[in-house]
């Protein structure tokens, strides 16, 4: 009887480790379903977070002011998550006093051991709770940020109206050395300038970065010629920078290329030669 009731023990004993690691196979996977709904909130928030505060650097005119409305939404949804969180916690604790429990009555012997009833507690993952939340959450987030971009975009409008020289302007511009040193440096500072405004800023420094450059790109296109060029003044430099580079016949040298030389102070910068 004695073998017999040992190796019932050891059976029960057996069961109860299989139930103990069923509890926190189901724990862990509870868990993991949290960890889902809720991983990318608090980056989202984070971002928005930074990126309020950069934006606050922009123009007054342009700033984001949330309303009353929206900052009581902001508290309604804080309030919300850290509900669920205390309720979470509190059937996480449940769930592992449960199991610590369990642990303590395995070695006792069948006839002292009493069943232990699992402690209950609000499951946050069997309703609509934390859907609700991160829904909530989520939406908000959408708004707020929209927001935002929509302020950047329309400040990097204004700024592009500042800085912009337009591709034509611009080659016409590095086919005459008085400007080309301009132009040159006007693009590479524009493609530093490109990567800058990518994307919403998450400091003020940004802000501040790109308003120095949108100074300078404006400061450099104001010492370019950015006056339309008459036809015959292009078709005179694209033979200059053409096939025949550097000798264009006299007969492109019109008296309105001529004036234009003369208005430019470049005349000096030519100079006749026989094919």
């Amino acid at each position: 009887m004695s073998s017999l009731r040992q190796q019932l023990i050891e059976m029960q004993q057996q069961l109860d480790l299989s139930v103990q690691a069923s509890k926190a196979t189901m724990i862990i996977e509870k868990c993991g379903i949290v960890l889902s709904k809720t991983d990318t909130v608090a980056g989202h928030y984070s971002r928005l977070k930074s990126q309020y505060t950069a934006l606050q650097r922009l123009p007054p005119k342009l700033r984001v002011d949330w309303s009353e409305e929206q900052r009581n939404q902001l508290k309604n949804a804080a309030n919300s998550v850290n509900n669920l969180q205390s309720q979470w916690s509190r059937w996480l604790n449940n769930q592992t006093q449960a199991a610590a429990i369990d642990a303590q009555n395995v070695d006792e012997p069948l006839d002292k051991k009493e069943a232990t009833q699992e402690s209950t507690a609000y499951d946050i993952i069997q309703n609509d709770s934390l859907t609700n939340c991160v829904n909530l959450t989520l939406s908000l987030h959408r708004t707020l940020s929209d927001q935002l971009k929509s302020a950047w975009e329309e400040w990097l409008q204004v700024m592009h109206q500042q800085i912009h020289v337009d591709s034509k302007t611009l080659d016409a511009q590095q086919k005459v050395d008085k400007y080309k040193a301009i132009a040159d440096e006007y693009l590479s500072l524009r493609s530093k300038y490109d990567l800058l405004i990518q994307s919403l800023p998450e400091n003020g420094e940004r802000i501040l970065q790109i308003t120095g450059m949108s100074d300078q790109l404006h400061s450099l296109r104001e010492a370019m010629n950015t006056d339309d060029w008459p036809e015959a003044v292009r078709l005179f430099f694209d033979r200059i920078n053409g096939p025949l580079r550097g000798r264009p016949t006299l007969s492109t040298l019109t008296p309105e290329v001529l004036h234009w030389l003369q208005n430019e102070d470049m005349l000096e910068d030519f100079v006749i030669t026989r094919k």
